[in-house]
């Protein structure tokens, strides 16, 4: 019997966390992609604003492209305006001011009909907003992982308490 209570309690913990085993986790959601036309001579257009829609000036923005690695850095006028030439179509992230954008850039008159004509980057965008968790944080917000841990937790003990025996002799 006892041997048994071990062999099920052990059984129920790694059932009840069966996504540790298949490795599941959390994934971070795919990043937006914006469709931006390209002005002649591939220069892209764009302004820089705050949450609250007022220009930030002087403020640096990167370019990259989508191996990430930084084609050019340009400042923005007293608008929040910038203009960032020698750019062909392609995917590419813009980030100034803690805001990051990704964007879809077409070659003048190839862009989609619903294609913007300038970027818009709104600064201090990018806030974890506690949901930043390690890997072990992401498998505890499980309530199956949570269980499963409990019921180990107490059939284990259970387990051991009831497997020792009584001295051999008197």
């Amino acid at each position: 019997m006892r041997h048994w209570c071990v062999f099920f309690g052990c059984a129920i913990a790694a059932l009840l966390s069966g996504s540790v085993w298949a490795g599941e986790t959390a994934s971070a959601p795919a990043p937006r992609v914006i469709d931006v036309a390209l002005q002649d001579g591939g220069i892209l257009l764009g302004q820089v604003v705050t949450p609250e829609g007022r220009p930030v000036p002087q403020t640096t923005v990167a370019v990259e492209n989508g191996q990430q690695q930084l084609l050019g850095v340009v400042k923005t006028d007293e608008n929040g305006r910038f203009a960032i030439k020698g750019l062909s179509g392609g995917v590419y992230r813009l980030s100034a001011a803690n805001g990051t954008g990704t964007y879809r850039l077409w070659n003048p008159r190839t862009a989609p009909p619903g294609a913007q004509q300038a970027t818009l980057l709104v600064a201090g965008q990018d806030i974890n907003r506690g949901q930043a968790l390690s890997r072990i944080g992401q498998w505890m917000r499980n309530p199956w992982i949570v269980g499963g841990a409990i019921a180990t937790a107490i059939a284990v003990p259970v387990a051991v308490a009831e497997h020792e025996e009584g001295p051999a002799s008197p």
